[in-house]
């Protein structure tokens, strides 16, 4: 079969980039795929509601593309496929489909203003939208394939009490609903220590863009004691992102900070017993919410407040879940070949 070209069309945020590559992971998993990316910046002078309203209307794609993006039509390369996230890219999706012929696109998100009907899927974690028939309800898409992250062997049976042996931890930080705090930021520094003197567990930790550097500092001196609880720490203010790979493939479960639901997605995808740290008395907004009970609901993760936090509470939460048993990228690709099946014709 000839390899599917696919315009992955970027904002450059690896959150959304991310969503992108995954899709087309899966896709991959039926028919070989080679991708073009196309990185784009909107102009800020055009916001959103503007070129959702262009683009409703029926400006010509040239225009929007040129207008939004400062894109020549013409230097788009051939590609029988569209794929993009993130809110930025949407008039730039819509408007190369366009251009390419009508090819099929693909979005991952909030489409705010913009059209459905001016996709062929639009993929996004929120169960209202699970009876449109636009649009695909499925866990945030990640082009790691699970049978090469594989975990640590043995596994350690945790419905009997046994702790992991190594776990990591994924760093987040503030939103506007969720505020951690020195206390609680201090509750998961005594926790892990805790953890590895009474159960022998090392932690593979990583931060992120989001977590105080006052925050990540204090991991970095931990990481660096002797006969520290921590195996690993990658500072991502050095690393840069895509440092998640190493830290699942050396760790037996997963404790992410509940504001990030990128992370948390990123350790079930991997097939992990996840846990995911909570604030008491902090908040998810309304489709957020939707998609943990989702999650929850499914048994691939759970909350657990900082509040009280111990390895006794920890491991209990880790016997309480049953991780992805298929591989999500095909149970991705067996999805979007039923719903988009000329992709892969």
């Amino acid at each position: 079969m000839p390899p599917l070209i696919a315009l992955l069309i970027s904002d450059g945020r690896p959150g959304h980039f991310t969503l992108s590559e995954g899709i087309l992971a899966a896709i991959a998993r039926r028919r070989p795929v080679d991708v073009h990316r196309l990185e784009v910046q909107r102009r800020r002078m055009l916001p959103g509601r503007m070129l959702s309203a262009l683009t409703n209307q029926g400006v010509s794609p040239q225009t929007v593309l040129k207008a939004a993006y400062g894109i020549d039509a013409n230097t788009l390369p051939r590609a029988d496929l569209v794929v993009s996230a993130g809110g930025d890219t949407l008039a730039a999706n819509i408007a190369a489909a366009r251009v390419l012929g009508g090819v099929p696109n693909a979005f991952y998100g909030s489409l705010r203003r913009f059209n459905p009907d001016d996709f062929a899927l639009v993929l996004n974690s929120y169960a209202r939208y699970a009876s449109h028939p636009k649009y695909l309800v499925t866990l945030k898409p990640n082009k790691l394939d699970p049978d090469e992250v594989r975990a640590p062997s043995p596994q350690p049976d945790f419905a009997s009490g046994e702790p992991p042996r190594t776990a990591g931890l994924l760093l987040g930080g503030d939103t506007p609903t969720m505020k951690f705090g020195a206390a609680n930021w201090q509750r998961i520094l005594d926790f892990m220590r805790a953890a590895h003197v009474q159960h022998g567990t090392r932690w593979m930790v990583s931060n992120s863009r989001r977590t105080p550097d006052e925050v990540s500092t204090q991991f970095a001196a931990l990481a660096a004691t002797p006969a520290s609880p921590i195996a690993r720490f990658i500072d991502v203010r050095e690393a840069g992102s895509g440092t998640l790979r190493e830290i699942f493939a050396a760790s037996d479960a997963v404790a992410v900070t509940a504001d990030s639901s990128s992370m948390l997605s990123e350790a079930i995808w991997v097939r992990r017993h996840v846990v995911a740290l909570m604030p008491e008395g902090s908040s998810l907004p309304a489709d957020e919410q939707d998609y943990r009970t989702f999650l929850n609901a499914s048994g691939w993760t759970t909350p657990l407040s900082l509040t009280g936090l111990t390895p006794q509470s920890w491991l209990t939460s880790l016997s309480n879940l049953t991780p992805l048993g298929a591989n999500p990228l095909d149970l991705l690709a067996d999805e979007l070949q039923r719903r988009v099946p000329d992709v892969f014709k």
